[in-house]
């Protein structure tokens, strides 16, 4: 029996017609036998759990140093009420901006330096979307409604380009309505008399 297991591969692989081990393959050898080792750790159910041991917990958490206390300790000390602001004897400086609180105001501008808001083209814009080009009015649209929202939170920078982009738009959009216009009205004279 143990001389048939020390040749059991060999044996098995000589009746299956394979060639032994060492011995240099032909073309047209039968087939190859490919082993596969498997890891017997991760074979089957895992080990069931089982809690820290409670006298060993001291090596997982270390006990705390001598002298402290499982208080937290307190960072801020709070004192006495804040004072007034600004404190006494600094003048209040003008605010950058400007507020409102029903009544008129005798401050800047929300321009800025007395210059005038920049134009939304609102009106403009929905007209030659209407009656002159579709899309190039859309985007029209998008900016003049970009610029009113630019004014509204006080951006001028924003706003005066979104106000650039919106008069453009609606010039493009005004001309080529006009030039589609009039080279229909040519087209359909032409069409007609000649």
């Amino acid at each position: 029996m143990a001389g048939h297991a020390a040749a059991g591969p060999a044996a098995q692989g000589a009746e299956r017609g394979l060639p032994a081990a060492g011995t240099p393959r032909q073309r047209g050898d039968g087939l190859v036998v490919v082993a596969a080792v498997t890891n017997a750790a991760f074979e089957g159910d895992p080990p069931p759990y089982s809690p820290p041991d409670p006298k060993s917990v001291h090596l997982l958490y270390p006990p705390f140093p001598a002298g402290f206390s499982q208080q937290v300790p307190v960072v801020y000390q709070p004192g006495p009420g804040p004072g007034p602001f600004p404190p006494p004897g600094v003048p209040p400086a003008p605010l950058p901006y400007t507020t409102y609180d029903g009544q008129p105001s005798t401050g800047p501008s929300p321009a800025g330096h007395g210059q005038p808001l920049p134009k939304d083209y609102m009106v403009e814009s929905v007209l030659v979307t209407i009656f002159c080009c579709l899309l190039t009015g859309v985007i029209a649209l998008v900016y003049s409604y970009e610029t009113r929202a630019a004014i509204g939170r006080g951006d001028m920078a924003q706003a005066n380009v979104s106000s650039k982009k919106a008069q453009s738009l609606v010039l493009f959009s005004l001309l080529f309505g006009l030039f589609a216009s009039i080279s229909w009205v040519i087209y359909v004279l032409v069409a007609l008399y000649l």
